[in-house]
């Protein structure tokens, strides 16, 4: 097997690694990622900056009694190129950068741009993937980088329709 460039981590590391990142997670989150990568976040920073996140968008919410408490499904790190078969509105990328892709619950609403997520405009906004990729929704992937902690996308699911993944959970 190839290896990737950088420090190496032992298999029983990355099991305490995960095991620890669970701590970030809520229990019964599933955590996933193959031994062979090497991270520079753990699950409970990818966790922690997708809940930051969606409580950054609560304020944002049109109708307050509609706030859904954010939990993490799952927390999954891959290759850049592997990122679409976790949810088919994450756009295919050619890349081997490694990325952390979550799911959950809250009020994912999508009101900014990040560089893979879809750009919504007015001649889009009726076609049935930008309601099923731009949100808002109850539900949700977010994809971040792994080397800067960035979020690269987020992919509200409208519980209507989930053409694109089996929905959170």
């Amino acid at each position: 097997m190839k290896r990737r460039s950088g420090p190496s981590i032992s298999w029983l590391a990355l099991v305490g690694l995960l095991l620890a990142g669970a701590a970030g997670c809520e229990s019964g989150s599933v955590i996933s990622a193959d031994p062979e990568l090497h991270p520079r976040l753990s699950p409970a920073d990818a966790a922690r900056i997708t809940l930051d996140y969606l409580a950054e968008q609560t304020p944002e919410i049109a109708a307050p009694e509609l706030h859904i408490a954010p939990r993490i499904a799952s927390v999954s790190l891959v290759q850049a190129s592997a990122a679409h078969a976790l949810d088919g509105c994450i756009p295919a990328q050619s890349s081997a950068d490694l990325v952390w892709v979550t799911k959950g619950v809250g009020d994912y609403l999508n009101l900014r741009d990040h560089p893979w997520s879809p750009v919504t405009t007015q001649a889009n906004a009726d076609t049935l993937a930008a309601l099923t990729c731009g949100g808002p929704g109850p539900a949700g992937t977010i994809v971040i980088d792994d080397a800067t902690g960035t979020i690269l996308g987020v992919y509200p699911e409208d519980s209507r329709f989930y053409p694109h993944s089996t929905g959170p959970g």
